[in-house]
């Protein structure tokens, strides 16, 4: 077994583009259902429909807002992403652990880390920064550094 200590690392979720995508798709939507407010199909639309389109807006405000925000921590015992919902699994637990990157892409393409624990419940981590990468890579290629 090598002496090398297990990674530690920290950082943002997404890539600054797959953020700014988000953003600037989001308010895309907004600016085109302003200038349809006016139009008959939406005036005439009943208040349970006017609701659900609320609703999904306000699901979309609430998925940008967590894109931005949203960290990923990999520790020797644990890895950990901050979401609407967050994420928390024990390397202990880990039976399975499948790194997915595409090359030339990670700009674009967040590079994730699939991990299965538990019952078999799977759980996707993922990392826009590179020194994530490095522990995600670490953890994924050698199960025997995962703290047991």
């Amino acid at each position: 077994m090598n002496d090398t200590p297990a990674p530690r690392a920290e950082g943002a979720a997404f890539p600054l583009v797959v953020r700014c995508l988000v953003t600037a798709l989001t308010a895309w939507v907004f600016a085109a259902g302003w200038q349809a407010l006016d139009e008959p199909v939406i005036v005439n639309a009943s208040l349970s429909a006017k609701g659900l389109v609320l609703a999904g807006l306000a699901v979309l405000l609430v998925v940008t807002f967590w894109v931005w925000r949203s960290r990923t921590e990999v520790t020797p015992e644990f890895i950990r992403q901050t979401w609407v919902w967050p994420k928390r699994v024990k390397w202990a637990d880990v039976s399975h652990a499948k790194m997915i990157y595409v090359p030339y892409l990670s700009w674009l393409v967040a590079p994730r880390l699939i991990v299965r624990a538990g019952a078999g419940m799977v759980t996707v981590f993922h990392a826009a920064d590179h020194d994530l990468l490095v522990a995600f890579t670490h953890y994924a290629l050698a199960p025997e550094q995962r703290q047991r």
